[in-house]
């Protein structure tokens, strides 16, 4: 006699409500990114690079789309290395256009010079400061629009790919296919990657985001079934369970 082990209902639900609780997350950061962020960031910077400089006299006004000249007067500075917590900032005014603080990514090379007094050149569009300019550097602040949606479309796609495989590892697991829990590790794993490459590869050559998820997905679909096969391959052929060859009494 054969027996043969049988999963648990409640486990195979409980590791399809879990696939559920990553798929239903991760659907909803793949649409914020592709139909908000992206769409956004996309004109903000379409925007910003379009701008004309405003008209030497004319009067400030909030959100303009110009692009306005200012200098201003360094009041005090922050230069923190401090891992995640480094501050980099400076408190500008001096100026009727503009004043207030102004936060960088690092220290240079602008900021890291920059003393109370001290006199720099910057440029103000709707409202904010995008960068700073001393004797001949240029350090742009966290405000300033950057053609950077390659990142974006990489991490929307890893979302949408994520939710979507998922979906299909739920309900493998509902239904009581083995080894999936180390196959949903592998394919996450290969799925970062193959959307963090072509993410890198675009934004270094300036190929258009759209070129991410194109490389992404296929290359993402590829190595999931490549997974698959191999973790079939790798499991223990023939029935499983104990054989009981005693003969009743």
């Amino acid at each position: 006699m054969t027996h043969r082990p049988s999963s648990s209902p409640w486990t195979r639900t409980g590791g399809a409500l879990l696939a559920a609780a990553l798929m239903v997350p991760a659907a909803a950061v793949a649409w914020f990114l592709f139909a908000v962020m992206l769409p956004h960031d996309a004109e903000r910077h379409r925007s910003y690079t379009a701008a004309v400089p405003c008209p030497a006299a004319s009067p400030s006004r909030p959100g303009e789309e110009c692009v306005r000249a200012v200098t201003f007067t360094v009041s005090s500075t922050v230069v923190w290395h401090g891992g995640r917590g480094a501050e980099f900032r400076a408190t500008l005014d001096g100026t009727p256009f503009w004043l207030g603080e102004v936060l960088f990514g690092n220290a240079g090379p602008v900021l890291e010079d920059l003393e109370p007094g001290d006199r720099v050149d910057g440029t103000v569009w709707h409202g904010q400061v995008m960068r700073v300019q001393r004797d001949g550097e240029t350090q742009a602040t966290v405000d300033e629009p950057r053609d950077e949606l390659q990142f974006t479309a990489g991490l929307g796609t890893f979302a949408a790919l994520l939710a979507v495989f998922a979906a299909t590892l739920g309900v493998l697991q509902f239904i009581g296919r083995p080894g999936t829990v180390a196959l949903a590790r592998w394919i996450a794993f290969t799925t970062f990657l193959a959307c963090a490459a072509p993410a890198v590869l675009a934004f270094l050559t300036g190929l258009p985001w759209w070129t991410v998820p194109a490389a992404a997905v296929p290359t993402a679909l590829f190595a999931a079934e490549a997974a698959r096969r191999l973790s079939a391959a790798q499991a223990p052929g023939g029935p499983r369970g104990v054989v009981d060859d005693r003969s009743p009494a």
